[in-house]
């Protein structure tokens, strides 16, 4: 119970009130013992000095003549209820010359009952002395009355002490008024202690009620309701505390959508990244992955460890390996014949310590290709320069060398290299266009050309070439076919494709060339019944330098380079170049071209 704020308020102003009353009842109860016990000193040292001065026998110098007359006097005094009073004369037994009390007279005032030696003894200096009932404790007589107060007052004649008067005085009414003003002190303290109570739970709910509505609206927005809002009745600390609750929240709510937002951009960037991401913590466990990474990964779901994924995919990726990196590294992983470029690097957590590495899988597979292809590309260049260079070389080396004298020798070396001379500014030739076609250097001319024509007038370049090996060119072309094209590059399309056709055609074969409309597009067709083309080798006959029969194609003169400069004049030209073909039976490629209206 006394865990709530509320019932520790009331238990403390409980605890105030309690101990401010009891302080100030116990001072005032013994304040008011205190003043009645000094009222009735007083009044019983008036009396004792009435007594005196109203008996002469009293005030007389020789109190052993007059004891008859103090005897008289003390009778004639009205005396209180449980009021005694005692003449003492001042002799070695301290005898008991008069009293209220008759049976003492005679006595010794140290054996009477109602007398305290103690409170005699004491005025013997010559000084009243009295005792209350509170500190008779040790010195009282069983007999005596625990009640009654003592007084001792010395009577004097020329210096000396004559004797004493001797007065006990009953006040048990001052304990009762005491024990009366206790009882009200604590009806008293019951009562503030009650209303304490009381207006505690009326004030502590004036706190704790706005506290309680803070709690539960903090409660509602830790499940992520931030609409809410408490309402504010006063202008001190708690209405204060409501305000600022109130500003926290448009506050919170601005901020949450920023970062709502801002997390809604990352997802999205994440999702749709060509990249894959993988967020790893330091223990293990997968905290974050994207789609590609998932893919790549074959990652079902978060739950995994990273370490059970990318063991069985590269062993150089296992956390420990990184860890030992300092999470700051490369590396390049081959998967379902992609390559990535793996880049890794640690991310701190909110005690500025590594919280685990973010992992990047960037796919270079194009760029990893493109280098690949450089490469064999300048290594085919290379080889292809090399192969005439060499024959150049090897035949002017032998003219030098004395051949030279021997004319017909001579001139068939001279033919030889001529021939290499040709094929190497062939080779250049090609090399230079299809750089200037890379770079958008060529200025294409374009003009309304008639398809039918123009195949016409190529075809007859094609005539002595086919001839030569008994090949049949077979034309067929409709007349109303028109595009717009540069001249020369379509030219050396159709001449580059239809001479591959001439020259890969064995002896006494066919070439077709024909062409057809369909739907605004005009396909161009050049067939053969030639040595044909394997079906993995297709998708390749367009790259630079790639023969499919490499020994035959040197041993025909080309360059490699015909198809490739076919496709980037077409593709120049918003066309499109396809292949269809079988081993052995023959091969068709299909120029498409957009018709002129």
């Amino acid at each position: 119970m006394f865990k709530s704020i509320r019932w520790r308020l009331i238990l403390i102003y409980f605890l105030l009130v309690f101990l401010a009353m009891s302080v100030v009842g116990i001072y005032i109860v013994s304040q008011l013992e205190q003043i009645q016990l000094d009222m009735n000193i007083k009044n019983m040292s008036s009396r004792i000095k009435t007594i005196i001065e109203t008996s002469n026998s009293i005030k007389a110098d020789n109190w052993d003549d007059n004891t008859d007359r103090i005897q008289q006097n003390i009778n004639s005094i009205q005396v209180g209820y449980n009021e005694y009073v005692y003449v003492i004369i001042n002799d070695e037994k301290k005898t008991i010359i008069a009293s209220s009390v008759p049976d003492t007279v005679g006595q010794s005032a140290f054996n009477a009952n109602q007398i305290n030696n103690y409170v005699l003894t004491k005025s013997f200096d010559g000084s009243p002395e009295h005792i209350a009932p509170p500190d008779q404790n040790q010195y009282e007589n069983e007999n005596e009355n625990p009640s009654s107060y003592h007084m001792s007052f010395p009577v004097y004649s020329d210096g000396n002490i004559k004797g004493f008067i001797y007065l006990v005085n009953n006040i048990e009414h001052i304990y009762e008024t005491v024990d009366q003003s206790k009882e009200i002190m604590t009806q008293a303290t019951i009562i503030a202690l009650a209303l304490t109570v009381f207006l505690g739970l009326i004030l502590s709910s004036g706190i704790t009620k706005p506290i309680k509505e803070l709690t539960f609206k903090a409660k509602q927005m830790s499940k992520g309701d931030f609409d809410q809002k408490v309402s504010v009745k006063s202008n001190d600390e708690i209405g204060q505390l409501g305000n600022m609750f109130n500003f926290l929240i448009d506050e919170l709510k601005q901020s949450m959508s920023s970062l709502v937002q801002e997390k809604s951009k990352l997802e999205t960037t994440f999702k749709y990244m060509a990249d894959g991401i993988l967020t790893v913590g330091i223990d293990g466990n997968i905290i974050h992955s994207n789609p590609v990474a998932k893919k790549l990964l074959s990652l079902h779901s978060e739950d995994e460890k990273y370490d059970d994924v990318v063991e069985s995919i590269d062993d150089k990726l296992l956390l420990s390996k990184l860890k030992a990196k300092k999470y700051h590294g490369t590396e390049i992983l081959e998967q379902n014949g992609e390559t990535y470029n793996i880049d890794y690097a640690p991310f701190m957590n909110n005690q500025n310590k590594v919280g685990g590495v973010i992992i990047v899988f960037k796919n270079i597979t194009e760029q990893y290709k493109i280098d690949k292809l450089q490469r064999e590309f300048v290594a085919n260049v290379s080889h292809e320069l090399k192969t005439p260079i060499t024959t150049i070389k090897s035949y002017t080396e032998t003219l030098l060398e004395g051949a030279i004298e021997e004319r017909q020798l001579a001139e068939d070396f001279l033919n030889v290299i001529n021939s290499e001379s040709d094929r190497m500014s062939r080779l250049v030739s090609d090399l230079l266009k299809l750089s200037r076609m890379d770079y958008e250097q060529t200025k294409w001319k374009k003009d309304k050309l008639n398809v039918t024509e123009t195949i016409n007038e190529i075809s007859k370049k094609l005539q002595i070439q086919a001839k030569n090996k008994d090949i049949k060119l077979h034309v067929d072309l409709p007349y109303d076919m028109n595009i717009c094209f540069d001249r020369d590059g379509f030219e050396q399309i159709i001449l580059n494709i239809a001479g591959n056709a001439v020259k890969y055609t064995p002896d006494g074969g066919n070439v077709w060339l024909s062409a057809s409309k369909n739907n605004g597009k005009i396909s161009i067709s050049i067939k053969d019944d030639g040595i044909g083309i394997p079906m993995e080798d297709q998708a390749r006959v367009f790259e630079r330098f790639y023969r499919v029969d490499k020994a035959r194609s040197r041993e025909l003169g080309g360059t490699g380079l015909g198809l490739s400069i076919a496709k980037q004049i077409a593709e120049a030209h918003d066309s499109t170049i396809t292949i269809n073909g079988e081993l052995k039976v023959g091969t068709e490629i299909i120029i498409t071209i957009p018709e002129l209206i």
